[in-house]
């Protein structure tokens, strides 16, 4: 991160931003996460607007250039203005979501539910067995978020393969 940090030192307040968020985040997951799905189900997934060119250009634009009040992604609307149909330009932004919470009651909700039966011992101390259970139970009665219930899952199974 130091190095990255040092690489955004000269860039402006929005570049630096982009920056560090090209060299972290997008490398380490999205794109990851992206390559990992798409070939599992066979798909080629391209990513044309991170081509070196793009990136420069949009890194070199000022502050002022790549914000717009009203619209999110200005810059690039306003380049694809006449091959996107309207109902695009004008639909509210939304996220890509990994579907977590449909995995963990359907495909993996008896593997989860069975390591959340076998707590690590060394756990318990610091999280006890109830209380991650709980957390379990509450995802089941969407009384939580997936992400609560997945996150005991990992440390459980890291902790029972890397600590005993």
């Amino acid at each position: 991160m130091e190095q990255i940090s040092s690489e955004a030192a000269g860039l402006n307040d929005a570049s630096k931003t982009s920056w560090l968020e090209l060299r972290s985040y997008m490398v380490n997951v999205l794109l990851r996460d992206t390559d990992a799905m798409s070939m599992r189900h066979s798909l080629e997934v391209r990513v044309p607007f991170l081509d070196h060119p793009v990136v420069e250009f949009a890194l070199a634009l000022s502050d002022a250039a790549k914000r717009h009040a009203e619209r999110p992604k200005a810059l690039l609307v306003a380049a694809l203005a006449d091959l996107l149909p309207e109902e695009v330009v004008n639909q509210n932004k939304r996220t890509f979501t990994l579907p977590w919470e449909t995995w963990l009651r359907g495909p993996l909700r008896d593997r989860v539910a069975a390591s959340f039966a076998k707590w690590a011992p060394s756990l318990e101390p610091r999280i006890p067995r109830q209380a991650a259970a709980t957390v379990w139970t509450d995802f089941l009665a969407a009384r939580t978020s997936w992400s609560r219930a997945w996150s005991l899952y990992v440390l459980n199974e890291w902790v029972k393969r890397h600590l005993g």
